[in-house]
């Protein structure tokens, strides 16, 4: 812990050193749920334009975001590795390094209070260009105990903007008036709703993917997300147009970039199962909003004859699990499902809520072991049956994805 805490400062100072040397724009992406896929489609449309660098994965933390400002892609813990990342840091301090990016596209996460406010201060408030807000939903309860203070924790960095600067918010996933009480700065917001300043309309279901419409002022272009099967996996395309147009991009340029978006592995992936089965991997992570979310689109999926529900523990929720586990049964045991399949001592609460709900018990199961669960899943499936398969990452649901799948890959 004392070396931990020691490599977090050298770290830091080394961070703010390039910072103001090189003087780059920042973008800052915070949020409960869609970081991640937000961060790589803001740096799509980017890209096209400017010299820029994103978050590695999900390096987003007390290390993980130093080191991209650093440019180091090593954060392995051997000697070696570190002294390779302070060498370059050393470097690029000491000389000039020419192709230093011109805009910095930086995820950044907040497991506990105080982790923001940790990455803020290592920026300097006029490098702070833009600041996108993907939600604030009910994660980490474990740390952070309860809903207002993960509000108070994801609107800090707000206040490192200036007037110039652009809030830019998912107007769906928040208390919306609330969170304006925290903005200072120029305002642009996105969402599924009709009243966001960027919106959609038109959504259909192809067989490629979803069709829709983008709307800003009296723009309208139409487009298209290749493998996607909910609506809400439009709003990293959404944000990501935001943060263009805050950068002097026609939405017509932003969206041309994003034809290059592509999904990312584990967040509402279509996989071909075994089986002629069709499989929504989303995997990679789960909280109560997100899996409320995924099991309407499962419902509303034209296709597939089957719904079935594969879902894990949701993890760090402290002393509300059980309670927000049950919320999901509840709401599950309402939709048209037409199996449900548990994993884990948490989603065990989520089977037994649906079954006190009305789901049949004939139709639900629950599992303590995973390779019996995906055993169990193997002889269930049909031909045309849709499987989503959801949990925390720790739960590792894709190694049932990987054995009911047919062009499984995991990045």
């Amino acid at each position: 812990m004392f070396l931990e805490k020691n490599l977090q400062k050298i770290l830091k100072v080394f961070a703010k050193a390039t910072l103001r040397k090189y003087q780059p724009q920042i973008v800052i992406i915070v949020g409960s749920v869609g970081k991640t896929s937000t961060k790589e489609a803001i740096y799509t449309v980017l890209a096209e334009k400017f010299k820029v660098r994103k978050s590695i994965k999900n390096y987003n933390n007390e290390v993980g975001v130093p080191l991209t400002i650093l440019g180091s892609l090593s954060g392995e813990k051997s000697f070696l590795s570190w002294l390779k990342v302070f060498f370059k840091a050393i470097f690029l301090n000491l000389f000039r390094d020419k192709n230093y990016p011109r805009l910095l596209v930086l995820e950044t996460a907040a497991d506990k209070p105080g982790d923001l406010e940790y990455l803020m201060k290592i920026i300097s408030k006029k490098l702070l260009k833009v600041v996108v807000l993907t939600g604030i939903t009910p994660v980490h309860l474990e740390f952070f105990g309860s809903i207002n203070n993960i509000f108070k924790e994801k609107t800090i960095p707000f206040s490192y903007l200036d007037k110039d600067g652009f809030a830019i918010v998912n107007k769906d996933d928040c208390d919306f008036e609330k969170v304006r009480e925290k903005i200072h700065s120029k305002l642009l917001t996105y969402g599924l709703s009709q009243d966001a300043d960027l919106k959609t309309q038109e959504i259909d279901y192809a067989e490629t993917g979803l069709k829709f419409k983008f709307i800003y002022k009296n723009r309208i272009v139409s487009s298209e997300l290749k493998g996607a099967v909910a609506e809400y996996q439009l709003y990293p395309l959404l944000g990501a147009a935001a943060v263009g147009i805050s950068f002097n991009l026609s939405l017509n340029e932003a969206l041309k970039s994003l034809r290059k978006y592509q999904i990312l592995p584990g967040r509402m992936q279509k996989l071909k199962g075994i089986k002629r089965t069709t499989i929504i991997d989303d995997t990679y992570n789960s909280s109560p909003e997100a899996a409320k979310k995924a099991l309407r689109a499962l419902v509303d999926f034209p296709f597939g004859k089957r719904k079935i529900a594969v879902l894990g523990d949701m993890l760090e929720l402290g002393r509300n699990s059980e309670k927000l586990h049950r919320e999901i049964g509840e709401v599950l045991a309402k939709l048209e499902i037409d199996y449900l399949i548990t994993f884990g001592e948490e989603a065990k609460y989520i089977f037994d809520e649906a079954r006190k709900t009305g789901f049949p018990s004939s139709q639900s199961f629950q599992f303590e072991d995973i390779e019996k669960a995906a055993d169990f899943i193997r002889n269930l499936i049909n031909s045309d049956d849709v499987l989503l398969i959801k949990g925390s990452r720790a739960m590792k649901m894709e190694e049932i994805v990987k054995k009911l799948s047919v062009n499984w890959k995991y990045e």
